[in-house]
Order: C-alpha cells, then structure tokens, then sequence
C-alpha cells in the first residue's frame, strides 16, 4: 500500500475524499487527524502539509494537499471508464472542473459562514464576524440553493451528467452538515431529489457517522424541521 491519506472525518473535503477512495475501491492508509489534535502542529505533519491541514495524501514520494486537487488527482490516476468520477471527455470535465472553481466562494461558504460559526456559538466562542455571517445564513442558503436548482434542472448530477462526479462529492461533503444541523430541503425539488440519489451511494452513512455525532454532541441543529 503506497496511498496514504491523512484527513478528519468532520472536514468537508476530507469526506469527500475518503467517500470517492471507497467507492473507487482503492487500497489505501487512513491517518485520521482527530479535531483539535496536536499532530495538526507536529514537525511530522508540517513537511507533508505547511498549512496544517487537511485532507492530504502522500502517494509514494508524491505528496498533494488541497482537497479539490487531491479529488482531481485521484480521479485521473484510478480512471476505468468513461462514466468514472473524473471523465476524461473534455467537456464534462470542464463542467467538473468549471463546478469545483465556482464551489470555493459558493457551496463552500456553507462551512465558512454557517458551520464553522455555530460550532465557535455553540462553545460560547462566536466573533462578531461569525455572529454577522449567521445573520446572513438563511439568505445565504436561499441564494446558492435556487443556483444549484438550476444546474440540477435537466440533469441527475452537479456537472450536466447522468452519473456522480468529484463535483458532486464536493458539493454534497457541504450540503450534508446544513441536513444534520436540521435544514428542511422540500422546496427546493431538485436538490432534494439529488440529495437522495447522493444518500443512496455506497459507504455514505459510514463516512458521515462522525459528522453526524459531532453535530448532535454540540447541539448544532440551528434550523428547525
């Protein structure tokens, strides 16, 4: 086993990689970086990632961070086909990758500007930038729900397919925390409908058992059913 990659399970990206390694069936080492864990600091973690983050992998002498890239990199090294995750038809992966641009300052705002915020609440360690994000959450989810009623308006997935995508790994590992927080999906079909599709891949429930537990152990339901 070369593939080693290091992640946590309450990190967006990371699921999103861990859930495209099982589904692709792919050997590889989980080092699970705990919340809150020191090795995030260690000398050890710092040459494989400077940033202290994660995911990361580390593919033989090959070492690649940023969650995204990681999904794209895995997605052309274990390729087998053309309804794969990471299609090498030019123009469905420019819809991925045209998704995965557009995800940083949209669907990943659903971390930056609600859910990172209501944990920092919820243990009484809120900034006034955190408690004005949350005044803009409703409006926020509002606004990038209608956008992704349209992408999904004739399609079945994120990227104008008929088969899941990185682009949808990525956007479901965001929209999964607002569900367990307690966000109602009904009035937007669309998504709802995908959502189920996404809920009924394999492995799902195991990667996002952790989410879940964190979530309910903080008392994270912000929005009422």
């Amino acid at each position: 086993m070369s593939l080693t990659l290091y992640a946590n399970f309450i990190s967006q990206p990371s699921r999103a990689v861990i859930w495209a390694l099982k589904i692709k069936d792919v050997d590889f080492e989980l080092v699970e970086m705990k919340t809150g864990s020191a090795v995030f600091k260690s000398d050890e973690f710092k040459a494989i990632n400077p940033n202290c983050l994660v995911p990361a992998v580390k593919d033989g002498d090959f070492v690649l961070t940023e969650g995204m890239a990681i999904l794209q990199y895995l997605g052309d090294k274990y390729w087998t086909g053309p309804k794969d995750l990471y299609p090498k038809d030019a123009k469905v992966r420019a819809k991925i990758n045209e998704f995965l641009h557009w995800h940083h300052t949209n669907t990943r705002l659903f971390t930056l500007n609600i859910f990172r915020p209501e944990i920092a609440k919820s243990v009484n360690n809120a900034t006034p930038k955190d408690l004005a994000a949350l005044e803009e959450k409703d409006a926020l989810v509002a606004k990038e729900f209608n956008l992704l009623e349209t992408f999904l308006a004739n399609n079945d997935y994120i990227a104008h397919t008929d088969f899941p995508t990185i682009a949808d790994f990525a956007a479901y590992c965001e929209i999964d925390q607002l569900e367990f927080m307690g966000f109602e999906f009904s009035k937007y079909p669309k998504v709802s409908a995908w959502i189920a599709r996404m809920k009924a891949m394999n492995f799902h429930d195991e990667v996002h058992q952790q989410l879940k537990e964190f979530v309910e152990k903080l008392n994270l339901r912000s929005y009422q059913s």
